[in-house]
């Protein structure tokens, strides 16, 4: 049987230190189970050193995996900036130029509007053919006379709407035409009217039947429901 005394003698070691160039020799004595535990933990020590190394550089890594990606995506936005920068220009001009278009419609609209509403006032002649010069204008009649020669025809003087047609005792027929604009025409002839009630007319439109024939025509305007004198706004020269 092995002798349990040098078991216990195996377990325990001495280490003699001897620095170099003394005589004085230091002794160290420890148990073998401790230098096996520090030879564990010193191990174990690099191992986690390591791991962490390793850990270290991983994190490095991602960091800089992360920070290429934000740089990729920096310069995505910033040619995404760059292309939205041309698209905004782009889409400044074409506004700059819709607006100078529709300023242009507008003003064509309006000069349209302007010369559509002037076709609407009585300022022409209530005659084609020869051209007679008007009665005065007083405030007792309210009207004027026009002396209507052979092949003179009878017009409406703007564009409107046949407000009515009625037979006068003293001027044969009588039709007004509302112009629309508070203008109201009246022309007094003794030859049956060519238009009815509703009906829509032109400036130049034949009013009544046949030409003149040394008979007179009796007109007059009223603007929002008071007369005025024709000739303040007819165009004698056509």
């Amino acid at each position: 049987m092995k002798d349990p005394n040098n078991r216990k003698k195996l377990r325990r070691l001495t280490v003699l230190v001897i620095p170099e160039g003394s005589a004085n020799v230091r002794e160290f004595r420890t148990s073998r189970d401790f230098l096996t535990a520090a030879a564990v933990l010193f191990f174990a020590a690099v191992i986690l050193a390591l791991s962490y190394l390793i850990y270290v550089a991983g994190e490095v890594s991602d960091e800089r995996n992360q920070i290429l990606a934000l740089s990729a995506q920096l310069e995505n936005v910033t040619s995404g900036n760059i292309i939205l920068q041309a698209q905004n220009e782009t889409l400044q001009q074409e506004l700059s130029s819709l607006n100078a278009q529709l300023d242009n419609r507008n003003y064509v609209e309006q000069q349209s509007s302007s010369a559509e509403a002037l076709n609407y006032i009585p300022s022409g002649l209530p005659m084609a053919g020869q051209i007679s010069t008007p009665s005065e204008y007083s405030s007792e009649k309210e009207y004027v006379t026009f002396s209507v020669g052979d092949g003179t025809k009878i017009v409406a003087a703007a564009n409107g709407t046949v407000k009515n047609v009625r037979a006068d005792s003293d001027y044969g027929y009588v039709v007004e035409v509302d112009h629309g604009n508070d203008y109201v025409s009246y022309y007094g002839y003794p030859t049956d009217p060519l238009v009815s009630k509703g009906t829509s007319v032109l400036r130049g439109t034949t009013l009544f039947s046949g030409t003149g024939n040394a008979s007179t025509l009796v007109y007059r305007v009223t603007y929002q429901g008071k007369s005025i004198d024709p000739s303040t706004i007819m165009k004698i020269d056509g």
